[in-house]
């Protein structure tokens, strides 16, 4: 992860009350266009969305609202980091 992706989850984090060793961490960039979505953990593909369990919006570079949420699956285990700008252009 670069630092923006660490911080973005760190927030997000820390909303939820949850605390992970982002060392740890596997993620792999989904495709979405360039808005910075990452899968998390092993087996994305085979897994599916529990819940949303944090959630904050902030503005990108050029001040486009953006909303950056972490989600579960379905056991409770980190899922996604769900990156979604307004007007769908890359962050």
């Amino acid at each position: 992860m670069n630092s923006t992706e660490i911080e973005i989850i760190t927030k997000l984090l820390n909303i939820a009350g949850l605390e992970i060793d982002l060392t740890q961490l596997l993620v792999n960039p989904m495709d979405d266009d360039g808005m910075g979505s990452l899968a998390i953990g092993e087996n994305y593909a085979n897994r599916q969305l529990g819940a949303e369990v944090a959630e904050f919006m902030f503005k990108d570079i050029d001040g486009t609202p953006v909303s950056a949420s972490l989600n579960v699956d379905q056991q409770g285990e980190l899922y996604e980091l769900d990156i979604w700008k307004v007007d769908f252009s890359p962050t």
